[in-house]
């Protein structure tokens, strides 16, 4: 019994949410999230190269949905908050970075959701988890979308 329950705390421990968990209160106020549309959030960085190649597809999908039914958080991790918003605003003048921004230099929002991967989406619907995808992923503007499709139903 007792190796049962030190593992299920290990285990909450170690991962982050999971497809099914109520996102907390305290994510949600920082994320600004609500129970009225789907929310896909994006971690990203400005060392990781494979998020700066995916934000123009993500924007790119960010401009193509109702920003009525959803809505692309972008969550800088960087540590080090000015190369976050020159990082940012590089990707603006470029017309690359169209999602709102929160920035995480602290990393207390992705320490809860603690991605096996960069960079992470992950989408939320009614302040739950209810799919991730990690890692490049080519064409991600087609997956968001294939995606979206599937969560609006």
């Amino acid at each position: 019994m007792r190796s049962i329950i030190l593992t299920l705390l290990l285990s909450t421990l170690l991962f982050g949410y999971q497809q099914g968990d109520t996102i907390s209160q305290n994510i949600q106020d920082k994320l600004s999230i609500k129970e009225d549309k789907i929310y896909i959030i994006d971690f990203f960085a400005s060392w990781c190269a494979s998020c700066e190649k995916e934000i123009p597809y993500i924007s790119k999908v960010h401009q193509q949905v109702d920003s009525r039914q959803v809505e692309i958080i972008g969550v800088d991790v960087d540590k080090n908050i000015e190369n976050a918003k020159a990082f940012q605003k590089e990707l603006k003048e470029r017309n690359a970075l169209t999602f709102r921004v929160v920035n995480d230099p602290e990393n207390n929002i992705i320490k809860a959701f603690k991605p096996i991967g960069m960079p992470a989406l992950f989408y939320v619907k009614d302040k739950k988890v209810v799919d991730a995808v990690f890692g490049a992923v080519d064409n991600i503007d087609e997956v968001i979308m294939a995606d979206l499709k599937r969560l609006q139903k």
